[in-house]
């Protein structure tokens, strides 16, 4: 009963945020009170800078997400099973740094950038956002999910973390990894307030997000439509794992 009820919550609110994302997508292939594609030829061979900015966005939410994940994994596998000297205290700052909101952040971000060198470069868009604390928290929640008698089995095999995170963790917690790449993904390619502030004096790498407002009104609906692609292609992507058998152990469904 309580499975059903959660699969009919989630679809319920699914169906809600997709009305908007239909409806963008029902005004770009109208046009002059028309069906048409005219839209997107206009996009797509008129204004060549749009390609220019989402190729930006792929980038940048691309490296962020797989930097993030090969950062979180065995941090976070790390203050799930693996017992040393401070890892509690450790943790707790992980956490904290976690509830910090974005605005506390920038400025520290920001003059570390400055004196890096990196302000109005790629890498102010994306090195702040590649070591997210909740990314470490939530693999490590997801870590917790494996039994310790699978971790002692596994040290049978190997002395390697590495390698019992690979063989006998990464099954288990895979489609919460999925989610978190999804997570991650989402944010980074929404991003406005780090480029704006950290890119200021360099437009041409805006991400997409940063543009997308500045769209002529003819081409807004295609130019909308086109900025949600990567995040269904995603899901798509993803799909499989998200709904493998493990997942129901990870969030509590089974």
């Amino acid at each position: 009963m309580k499975t059903r009820v959660l699969k009919a919550f989630y679809a319920l609110l699914g169906a809600f945020f997709l009305l908007a994302s239909a409806a963008l997508i029902i005004k770009s292939l109208i046009y002059n009170g028309g069906p048409s594609l005219l839209e997107y030829w206009e996009l797509f061979t008129v204004d060549h800078a749009f390609f220019g900015y989402f190729w930006n966005s792929v980038f940048y939410s691309a490296a962020i997400t797989a930097v993030s994940i090969a950062i979180s994994l065995p941090l976070g596998f790390a203050f799930a099973k693996i017992r040393f000297k401070g890892s509690k205290a450790l943790f707790y700052a992980y956490l904290l740094a976690a509830l910090l909101p974005f605005q506390a952040t920038l400025l520290p971000n920001y003059i570390c950038l400055k004196s890096l060198n990196m302000l109005n470069t790629p890498l102010a868009l994306t090195l702040p956002m590649m070591f997210s604390p909740l990314a470490v928290f939530l693999d490590r929640q997801f870590a917790l999910s494996v039994p310790d008698e699978l971790i002692d089995s596994a040290r049978l095999e190997t002395s390697s973390a590495l390698r019992i995170l690979r063989h006998a963790v990464w099954p288990h917690i895979k489609p919460g990894a999925a989610a978190l790449a999804a997570l991650i993904f989402c944010e980074s390619w929404n991003t406005v307030e780090q480029a704006l502030i950290f890119a200021m004096d360099n437009p041409g790498i805006y991400p997409l997000s940063v543009r997308l407002s500045d769209l002529p009104e003819n081409v807004s609906g295609a130019g909308g439509a086109t900025y949600m692609f990567p995040i269904f292609a995603l899901f798509l992507i993803l799909r499989k794992p998200l709904e493998s058998p493990e997942s129901g152990e990870i969030w509590g469904t089974k």
